[in-house]
């Protein structure tokens, strides 16, 4: 095995880790150790299946949120491999556990008012009047979704929709943050949230982490092709208009100052020579 010949302690781990598996039968967290160390060592077949045993048995998970770490890497696992169906229906897959995006007709109309309220009054309304709480669990799957969406042509509103769900996402938890050090802080304009966000370094890396600038930058991207050209330039306006150093805006100044001065739609990703595959009905 790879594992046993390049490196004789991940071997015994892998040893150690089976054993644990036949002892307990079903035991998702081994299975979990055993999917990184496989995925670590590139053998990224072995990974998806110890990962979809873990899955299979989630429901044994000592910590219930577990389930979306294993999704979250057979999604990197799918993107690698370019086999952006199941890549998507992993991500999908965390975003339907979230209330506001699940199969419900409820969920339905708060996405309809959520999108609408986007598009008639701008960015700014959108998130003083609606808070995504408790849903930081999905935030990753729907900035990656955005992007995806926005690079398969979807622009909208599934594009648009998710990317302002992880805006939408990281503000709340932000802003939660922020009113524990001033509880009678509001949000009111997205540059006057930014000011006070960007000084606590704690918020500015949980930013970077999530990729703020990224999201926002891709918002404005699927905005313009899918005809919202006054809310894509908007966010770029937003974007390009920031005094932070373009390393610490990721690129995405620079990127939205090219775009507010001649905008341009990116290629479909087609990254193999095969296209990306769905299921036939």
């Amino acid at each position: 095995m790879i594992a046993d010949r390049a490196n004789p302690r991940l071997g015994e781990a892998l040893d150690l880790l089976r054993r644990a598996i036949e002892q307990a039968g079903t035991f998702p967290e081994a299975e979990m150790a055993v999917a990184e160390i496989y995925s670590r060592e590139g053998a990224l077949g072995l990974a998806e299946e110890r990962l979809r045993k873990a899955l299979e048995a989630e429901k044994l998970l000592r910590v219930p949120e577990d389930r979306f770490a294993i999704l979250y890497r057979l999604a990197e696992i799918y993107e690698t491999q370019n086999r952006y169906y199941d890549m998507e229906q992993a991500l999908a897959r965390i975003v339907g556990e979230q209330a506001e995006f699940s199969s419900t007709p409820e969920a339905q109309r708060f996405q309809n008012a959520f999108l609408s309220a986007y598009i008639t009054r701008g960015l700014d309304h959108l998130l003083r009047l609606y808070r995504l709480d408790g849903a930081t669990f999905a935030l990753r799957a729907h900035a990656k979704l955005g992007w995806f969406y926005y690079r398969t042509g979807r622009h909208d509103p599934a594009s648009i929709l998710h990317s302002l769900a992880a805006l939408d996402i990281m503000i709340t938890e932000s802003v939660r943050e922020i009113r524990l050090v001033d509880p009678n802080f509001e949000f009111r304009s997205l540059g006057g949230y930014l000011d006070v966000a960007w000084k606590r370094e704690n918020i500015r890396s949980f930013l970077a982490e999530q990729e703020f600038f990224s999201v926002a930058y891709h918002l404005g991207a699927a905005a313009y092709p899918a005809g919202r050209r006054a809310r894509a330039r908007e966010i770029w306006r937003f974007v390009a208009g920031l005094r932070l150093e373009d390393r610490q805006l990721g690129g995405y100044g620079e990127l939205s100052r090219r775009q507010l001065k001649a905008p341009w739609v990116d290629p479909l990703i087609n990254p193999s020579s095969r296209r990306i595959e769905y299921p036939q009905n």
